[in-house]
């Protein structure tokens, strides 16, 4: 459990850890020093591998930078604690259960306050 309070700065951090992650994982959030070449499937890692399976079939045809996104998602999601990763794997469900509209209000949240910061 945690000992963070809302007067502590582990507090905020904390809170909004699970929503941020999302975002970084989803493509919202932080880019990763993008790669000119494309890398390889049998290049990631097996939990890599694992995490990104959904673009098993399509990863030789995204963009070297998308590969390179991705890969970055996905190695912060592998370097979380179990229970940081179930939360963002709350987060993404809920995501995916949106409605389109619900999605573009999220977006366009999450852009007002990554450009307030």
């Amino acid at each position: 459990m945690s000992t963070a309070t809302r007067t502590t700065p582990e507090y905020g951090i904390r809170r909004r850890l699970p929503v941020l992650l999302l975002a970084a994982l989803l493509g919202l959030g932080l880019q990763p020093a993008l790669a000119a070449r494309d890398i390889p499937w049998a290049a990631l890692s097996k939990s890599e591998q694992s995490v990104l399976s959904k673009h098993r079939d399509n990863w030789s045809s995204l963009d070297p930078e998308e590969q390179a996104r991705l890969r970055h998602g996905a190695q912060q999601y592998l370097d979380l604690p179990p229970e940081q990763r179930k939360a963002v794997e709350r987060k993404h469900n809920q995501y995916k259960n949106m409605s389109p509209d619900e999605r573009e209000r999220l977006r366009r949240k999450y852009s007002k306050q990554k450009e307030s910061r």
